[in-house]
């Protein structure tokens, strides 16, 4: 059971001289208890196929499936995907509005005729998940937040109305070591929970904590679909979608040019920093 789109197409101001294609025949498919990570340069389409995915934009071409079934063609099917979907955007801005956060986190259950207790508890629930106290944080207004606090809060909203999917853009843009790591632990809960989760990142080492598969997009097109390792290690690909190799992918290369023999593939630092001392334990001997 999950959201597919199949061979989605969509253009900005079409009919006009500015007409621009963000999508050509994009098939995408996230599954319930999945972690897919959507990587791709600045105008690649990563935002429009969120807003597709979301219910937000109506695909010019192609089609939305939510579990099996179509629901881009009508206004109940859109309404069946918006409720199955929670989005948070990159700039949390867009999603904060309220006088309080404890006001903003129940706005999407209120709306759905959650109250009293039941309300109350859903919000510090959600408040917990994300690692905002809520006996600290609830009465204060969101915009008085830091960066971080407020991306927290606006995940919180998203987490208050339990989507069964959860499409987060740049999630952890703006958080903190320790805040990163509770994000990372978050999404591997929620994982566990059998929501599926589909992160637009540039962060290599995001993808390898997070990622089941990772989708490249590039000129509205998705050019590669597969495990992270594959993804990182082939270049030509990764150049040709605009995007850096992991830096543990660089330092391994340089030191290879250099007459260490490694191994071709590690995205992590760990990864990398463990090959490198079994390459130098092996030259020493």
């Amino acid at each position: 059971m999950g959201i597919t789109l199949d061979g989605v197409g969509f253009t900005y101001l079409p009919g006009t001289p500015m007409a621009r294609a963000a999508l050509d025949g994009v098939d995408l498919s996230l599954a319930e208890g999945e972690t897919v990570c959507l990587m791709g340069a600045s105008g690649s389409g990563k935002t429009t196929l969120l807003g597709i995915a979301a219910g937000m934009l109506a695909p010019a071409r192609g089609r939305v499936l939510l579990d099996g079934h179509r629901v881009d063609d009508s206004p109940s099917g859109v309404r069946r995907l918006r409720r199955a979907v929670g989005i948070l955007f990159q700039s949390p801005q867009r999603q904060l509005f309220a006088e309080t956060v404890e006001k903003d986190v129940g706005f999407g259950p209120r709306n759905r005729g959650l109250r009293g207790r039941a309300l109350s508890q859903r919000v510090r629930e959600a408040m917990g998940m994300v690692g905002l106290d809520a006996d600290t944080y609830s009465m204060r207004s969101p915009f008085t937040l830091s960066d971080g606090e407020m991306r927290r809060a606006a995940l919180a909203g998203v987490l208050a109305m339990k989507p069964r999917f959860l499409l987060l853009d740049e999630p952890s843009s703006g958080l903190d070591a320790p805040g990163r790591r509770l994000f990372h632990g978050l999404v591997a809960e929620l994982k566990r929970e059998g929501i599926g989760i589909l992160v637009v990142t540039h962060d290599w080492e995001e993808v390898e904590a997070l990622a089941d598969r990772v989708e490249i997009i590039a000129g509205g097109r998705i050019v590669n679909a597969g495990d992270p390792g594959s993804a990182a290690a082939n270049a030509r690909l990764l150049s040709q979608a605009g995007l850096i190799p992991p830096p543990a992918m660089r330092l391994l290369d340089l030191l290879r040019e250099r007459g260490l023999d490694l191994p071709a593939r590690a995205t992590s630092p760990r990864e990398a920093a463990a090959l490198i001392a079994r390459a130098l334990g092996g030259g020493e001997r």
